[in-house]
């Protein structure tokens, strides 16, 4: 099962998010819904980087299916629709595939 936890501040604002574990709703590589969350994931990192000069942190594992970027700063306005589009993706996900292979939660910081 992949965790995810999305972090907002008290404004709504996002702060980050985190990701961790496998789906496993197949055998490896043909993993429909691990390959969704990887893309959607991996897509807003580099989009992050490439089209806004937010400050944030990004640390990775694959072996253990875990991802985590975190502002302390927050982020502007692209990157929070960056960030929006993020969580409407993998929310998307989650209502396809259910709570069987994916387990999302909201954090206020």
């Amino acid at each position: 099962m992949t965790n995810i936890i999305i972090r907002k501040n008290k404004n709504g604002e996002y702060l980050g998010f985190k990701l961790e574990g496998h789906a496993g709703s197949g055998e490896y590589g043909k993993d429909i819904v691990c390959a969704a969350i990887s893309m959607l994931t991996i897509n807003t990192v580099n989009s992050l980087e490439k089209f806004t000069d937010d400050n944030f942190t990004c640390d990775a594992n694959p072996e253990r299916g875990y991802i985590e970027v975190d502002s302390k700063d927050g982020f502007s306005k692209k990157g929070e629709l960056l960030l929006k589009s993020f969580e409407l993706g993998i929310t998307g996900v989650y209502k396809q595939y259910g709570n069987e292979f994916l387990n999302i939660k909201f954090e206020e910081v």
